[in-house]
């Protein structure tokens, strides 16, 4: 991909994010477990489905959608502390990406993707991404319920892949009926 080619894909993921983050906010608000930290959270899917179609330039786009957001909903917060968890928001699905191309046989151009290693995938996304969050901002003493939190957002991250894979499939399913009309 060609440098202009990258720096679109990177801001286009970072716009769709940081609006899909909005939208779940506003729809799930009543859903919440402690600030910024919801029982579902269908970013995740799009964090998975960035990390699988544009490896690092998704999850750049990502990480600077999380620190924008990071510096809106709390100015409160250090630069360092909103930089870092923008950094963990974006390449936590790409670590797990990378462990299960080098561990689990993935093809990295995602060939040999099927049904059941795109679940594999998407729980160790939703686990890994939690921990490393949760890690940061414990160390940056953001948070003092690391365990309770962390099962709170894997659930919010898997519930929330979950419900995206579906919408995608059937969305595609939508349009394969509708062109063949």
């Amino acid at each position: 991909m060609t440098y202009s080619k990258n720096l679109v894909v990177i801001a286009a993921t970072a716009l769709a994010y940081f609006l899909a983050f909005e939208l779940n906010a506003y729809l799930f608000s009543a859903f919440t477990y402690s600030p910024g930290v919801l029982w579902v959270f269908l970013p995740a899917g799009l964090q998975l489905a960035f990390i699988l179609l544009f490896v690092e330039s998704g999850a750049i786009g990502i990480a600077i959608a999380v620190t924008i957001l990071g510096f809106l909903y709390h100015p409160e917060h250090d630069l360092i502390t909103l930089i870092g968890a923008g950094f963990f928001s974006g390449f936590a699905p790409w670590l797990a990406r990378m462990v299960c191309v080098e561990k689990f046989n993935l093809d990295g151009d995602l060939k040999n993707l099927t049904p059941s290693r795109l679940m594999g995938i998407s729980a160790l996304f939703s686990l890994l991404a939690p921990v490393l969050q949760q890690l940061w901002s414990s160390c940056c003493g953001i948070t003092n319920d690391i365990f309770g939190t962390t099962a709170v957002m894997f659930t919010a991250a898997l519930v929330g892949t979950i419900a995206l894979l579906y919408l995608a499939k059937l969305a595609l399913g939508l349009y394969s009926y509708a062109s063949e009309s």
